[in-house]
């Protein structure tokens, strides 16, 4: 079963004898996110006033998360300078942020700048490289973040956070992760339903069509909101399983 820490993350796969560690955090600052986030309003008139002075919209998904007929807004912010060059420098810090549309303007339903991590891009790919923001069912939302690094590892992965409006809370209720041995091609995908606690395990290998299903149920499963969740680095949905 994985097994995920703060600076790294360990895929163990017992079938095929393999362990891998992609070292995110190594280093000082690498996997973190800004210290000091820009504080956005409670209300605007339009997605566009909730953009901080010298930052911008990197992403926008509509979706009516309240269901009441109008389309709410989840963005992706981050600052409006250039890009660092490639393989150099860190990746942009991010805000996520949920608009719900009212009768008259806006209102911020929710915001976290630590989900998305900056990182170094000497050794690391920038998170939203093969990442996005995506309307799931309806009244749901979901973000992927790759976390690959470009040295001294063949491990990548790639992960999915679904969220869903449940009265003041956008809530997590599931998370996926796909983790992939570039050089063997070996896969591991852990899908978790934090609505019922189930967890599925399938591994295999990209070349063939053969997986093997481990089912099981998370131990403690507290309802987790979007301003709960720090970097998507030091995230551990497992905990303990039963």
């Amino acid at each position: 079963m994985p097994v995920w820490a703060s600076a790294y993350f360990i895929l163990p796969c017992r079938r095929l004898g393999w362990a891998l560690a992609v070292a995110w955090g190594a280093g000082a600052g690498a996997g973190t996110a800004a210290a000091e986030p820009p504080a956005l309003p409670a209300t605007a008139a339009s997605p566009a006033g909730f953009v901080p002075s010298g930052w911008q919209i990197s992403q926008q998904v509509a979706a009516d998360l309240n269901r009441d007929g109008r389309a709410d807004a989840v963005l992706l912010l981050q600052p409006d300078t250039p890009p660092a060059p490639s393989g150099a420098g860190r990746s942009p810090e991010r805000v996520l942020a949920v608009l719900l549309q009212q009768r008259s303007g806006w209102a911020l339903a929710a915001q976290n700048a630590r989900l998305v991590p900056q990182v170094d891009l000497a050794t690391q790919e920038d998170p939203l490289a093969n990442g996005e923001l995506a309307a799931g069912k309806p009244g749901s939302f979901s973000l992927s973040l790759g976390l690959t690094s470009t040295a001294g590892s063949y491990a990548s992965a790639l992960q999915t956070y679904r969220f869903r409006l449940e009265r003041r809370c956008v809530r997590l209720i599931g998370h996926d992760t796909l983790q992939t041995h570039r050089a063997t091609l070996d896969t591991q995908d852990t899908s978790i339903n934090f609505l019922t606690a189930a967890v599925l395990v399938t591994s295999g290998n990209a070349q063939s069509d053969a997986t093997t299903k481990r089912s099981s149920r998370l131990a403690s499963n507290p309802r987790l909101c979007l301003d709960d969740l720090g970097s998507a680095v030091s995230f551990q949905p497992l905990g303990a399983l039963r």
